[in-house]
């Protein structure tokens, strides 16, 4: 009885893996990030949404999500450096892409928190595509901490 059980299951799980599926081969690849809408400066304490706009690589390619990597600037200790990426999703099985639509778009990523009072400066490095090498090339921008000095420019003297 034993073997017959064991027998069994061996048949269902052989039968579990056929190789025959036909169904969508997700994959992945990232999107150009081509503008980001970010303020003058952040005020620690406080929360932010940012405005992200990036063109799909086609329109068989559907947003995921946004990958963060996030660390504290290697030559500036006063600088923490958040890298976004765009992440879109696509149908691998699909050799040529007939759909049509939109390849840019606009999408929030909400709550970005500035809590650390260990940096006066943010630098956002958003992932505009690779060079030759694969070596990722990026939007920079920099967002200081705490409202910025006015730069006032000396008013001319016009006593005489």
């Amino acid at each position: 009885m034993k073997r017959i059980a064991l027998l069994m299951i061996l048949a269902l799980s052989l039968y579990s893996c056929n190789s025959d599926d036909d169904g969508p081969n997700v994959n992945y690849a990232f999107a150009e990030i081509t503008d980001a809408d970010l303020p003058d400066f952040f005020e620690t304490g406080e929360t932010y949404e940012l405005d992200v706009t990036y063109e799909l690589p086609n329109a068989c390619h559907t947003f995921a999500t946004f990958n963060f990597n996030e660390y504290a600037h290697e030559e500036n200790d006063s600088t923490y450096v958040i890298e976004i990426y765009a992440l879109t999703s696509y149908d691998a099985n699909l050799t040529e892409c007939s759909e049509e639509g939109e390849l840019s778009e606009t999408k929030t990523i909400p709550e970005i928190s500035i809590s650390s009072e260990d940096y006066n400066n943010y630098q956002f490095k958003f992932l505009t595509g690779v060079d030759e090498n694969e070596d990722g090339e990026f939007l920079i921008i920099d967002v200081p901490v705490g409202e910025p000095e006015s730069e006032e420019t000396p008013e001319e003297n016009t006593n005489e």
